[in-house]
């Protein structure tokens, strides 16, 4: 049920009540048989979720089937540790003798979790609860307050009380008063941070973007004349694009295997279609010595703005960079395709026409810190170029697209989302989905957004809520050793 709540299912609902068997499930068990119960249910889950990881180590990354399965088996288990360590948490919770509201803390717990899942070594922040909900439109506005983490604590919340409401017979007409009160709250917050959203962008002037999704593959290998003829098509469908009304234009991560910052003729070929047509933000990888290779989004500015470009911060994991280098040292034995990038020095801003664009690179969209720290930089709109093809037809594409919508949320700025063969979209403050383009399928469109500088309650008070929930869960077990006798009530 967790695992059909996210993309490509969307059984939302199912996010509500899949916690429900499992806390069942620990009324009678001790500590240890918590921690092996909820490894197992997270581990199953996160093989339905990633189970497309293997194939991108077979096919791109060149490694054997068993190999690559082997690395989904090792990475699922990893992050089921976490999830093993809340159920171990979450099994004192329901021994204890604090009652019911005590189970309150069980949100507090998962929170945490996500957390250290978000933090520690490179971080894999993959479709927490919370996502389950993006299009769940009413629901998701909380993202604008507490982020993705207070989504989560929301969804865990109502597992929590439909569980009592379910088990406590003896108080099931004041719980189901509190479930309702809960929705009512819930839905009533949400309807009105949308109006709220709505009415202070309302008077916003309109602005238009060309997004570029060509279909292209991580295994196009092309010659020098089939590199100039890919070129020309992008520069043909820009063109177009400035035909429809588009102001600037935005080609995807990985747009063409050429380096326009170390050739001369295609910097040269940049350069002169921009000053008769129309500004490009493009993504290329930019060699600066031997040592130094970025995944950089290029912008190719019009009259006397100067050219500049952002170099991803936050690599991605054994397709970027080689994680614990010194521990996996026998990965280079089975493929010599993973090379290491080089990370950027400083999270910032392209400045194009007096706004500023925030971009982040595909892997990086799923750090709302990360993109929220875009935005307390002055970013007006984010821009997300991403090469997808490397997921082939699974879920994955559809698990980026809706994290895309809960970044627009938490910091109220559209998205504009270019990828290689999908999904490229067009996303609304309020993360509705205005545009979505075909998977697998060459597409051109404008996306008419506006550039917005207002403050959410997440940008301006950063990333407290997970925390919050950090520290509230350590004080909660803890408090009890400092008492010097008789029980304890929360």
């Amino acid at each position: 049920m967790q695992a059909a709540s996210l993309p490509k299912f969307d059984l939302f609902f199912c996010a509500f009540i899949f916690l429900i068997p499992l806390l069942y499930a620990l009324e009678a068990q001790k500590v240890k048989k918590a921690f092996w119960l909820f490894f197992r249910f997270s581990f199953l889950s996160y093989l339905l979720l990633l189970y497309w990881i293997p194939n991108v180590m077979m096919y791109y990354g060149g490694m054997s089937g068993a190999v690559s399965i082997l690395g989904l088996f090792i990475l699922v288990a990893f992050l089921s540790l976490f999830t093993a360590c809340a159920g171990g948490l979450i099994n004192k919770v329901l021994q204890s003798k604090r009652g019911n509201l005590s189970l309150m803390m069980i949100p507090f717990i998962w929170v945490a979790k996500d957390l250290a899942l978000e933090k520690i070594f490179s971080g894999f922040p993959w479709c927490s609860a919370g996502y389950s909900q993006y299009k769940n439109i009413y629901f998701v506005q909380i993202a604008e307050i507490g982020g993705i983490h207070l989504a989560t604590f929301v969804v865990i919340y109502f597992n929590v009380l439909l569980y009592l409401l379910v088990m406590r017979k003896d108080i099931r007409l004041k719980l189901a008063a509190v479930t309702m009160i809960s929705i009512v709250g819930l839905y009533t917050t949400g309807y009105f941070l949308y109006k709220n959203n709505e009415s202070k962008t309302m008077d916003l002037p309109s602005h238009t973007a060309g997004i570029l999704q060509p279909n292209s593959r991580n295994d196009d290998a092309l010659n020098a004349e089939g590199k100039n003829k890919k070129l020309d098509e992008f520069f043909n469908d820009s063109r177009a694009l400035m035909d429809k009304g588009a102001e600037f234009v935005i080609w995807p991560e990985y747009s063409i295997y050429i380096y326009p910052l170390q050739n001369e003729f295609y910097y040269e070929r940049f350069t002169a279609f921009v000053k008769n047509h129309i500004p490009v933000l493009a993504g290329f990888t930019d060699v600066k010595n031997d040592r130094e290779i970025y995944n950089s989004l290029m912008l190719f500015p019009k009259g006397k703005d100067k050219f500049q470009k952002y170099d991803k911060v936050h690599l991605t994991p054994f397709g970027e960079y080689l994680l614990f280098r010194e521990v996996l040292f026998f990965v280079e034995r089975i493929t010599n395709e993973i090379g290491d990038f080089t990370p950027g020095k400083e999270i910032h801003n392209l400045e194009l026409d007096g706004h500023w664009l925030a971009t982040p690179i595909c892997y990086e969209l799923i750090f709302p810190q990360l993109v929220r720290e875009f935005i307390s930089k002055g970013g007006e709109v984010i821009v997300i170029t991403s090469n997808d093809s490397w997921y082939g037809d699974t879920s994955a594409p559809y698990q980026l697209l809706a994290m895309s919508a809960l970044r627009g949320i938490e910091n109220r700025r559209y998205i504009l989302r270019s990828t290689t063969n999908g999904i490229s979209a067009l996303i609304a403050p309020s993360g509705e989905i205005l545009y979505r383009s075909p998977f697998n399928a060459k597409d051109t469109f404008t996306a008419s957004f506006k550039y917005i500088k207002r403050e959410t309650v997440f940008m301006r008070f950063g990333y407290l809520f997970p925390y919050f929930c950090l520290i509230f869960l350590i004080f909660y077990f803890i408090w009890p050793r400092f008492r010097w006798g008789g029980p304890t009530c929360i």
